[in-house]
């Protein structure tokens, strides 16, 4: 925790209800620089630039669908370069046909992945 620049020799006492302690204790979470529910009053009464923190919610629901989404795929697409590897070391037709029959539920399931994707991807558009 840093030290403050500044010594406050003078003590001044404000009563406050209980629901405006709440929304200084909602304040001062959100702050960005203010460590003390002191420092944030002083902050507003003076009117210096308070600066918040804010997060939108739905934003990180959608980011966190695409972080699922990109972990799927990856893990699909790794599948299909490991059939496609056995694919190419057999040499006879049946094998290969056999990979093949393989690899299309694969591809299927990263279709609909991608399809989720790009909804997601839409839904981000409608926010902005």
């Amino acid at each position: 925790m840093k030290k403050r620049a500044v010594n406050y020799p003078i003590r001044k006492t404000i009563r406050f209800t209980p629901t405006e302690v709440e929304k200084l204790e909602i304040l001062l979470k959100r702050s960005a620089y203010c460590q003390t529910v002191s420092e944030l009053v002083r902050d507003v009464l003076f009117k210096r630039k308070l600066t918040l923190n804010t997060r939108n919610e739905s934003l990180e629901t959608t980011l966190v669908e695409l972080g699922l989404l990109r972990n799927e795929l990856n893990k699909i697409g790794v599948n299909i370069n490991q059939i496609t590897h056995y694919f190419h070391m057999k040499g006879g037709s049946k094998e290969r046909v056999f990979f093949l029959k393989e690899m299309m539920p694969h591809f299927e399931s990263a279709k609909e992945k991608i399809d989720q994707l790009h909804g997601l991807i839409e839904g981000l558009k409608i926010l902005k």
